[in-house]
């Protein structure tokens, strides 16, 4: 059971928060690396961040290994 304030599960709104913020650092990260590299690439496509979070999910997985997370592709 987890702890809820008001209408907020703290537990998932924290995993929530902390993949949301993986994924951005990700997306930070490689425009940074196409500004500062080599001018090949344009804005991150659907399939990179798909890529990007799913990426994400997997290191939360292995953070939290006996949280039973499951990662729904339609919920983001």
């Amino acid at each position: 059971m987890s702890i809820r304030i008001g209408d907020v599960d703290v537990a998932t709104q924290i995993l929530d928060n902390e993949f949301r913020i993986a994924v951005l650092e990700r997306i930070v990260e490689k425009l940074l690396a196409s500004v500062t590299g080599p001018i090949t690439g344009g804005p991150i496509s659907v399939a990179e961040l798909s890529k990007i979070r799913s990426e994400v999910f997997e290191e939360l997985k292995k953070k939290y290994p006996n949280s039973g997370l499951t990662y729904n592709e339609n919920s983001k």
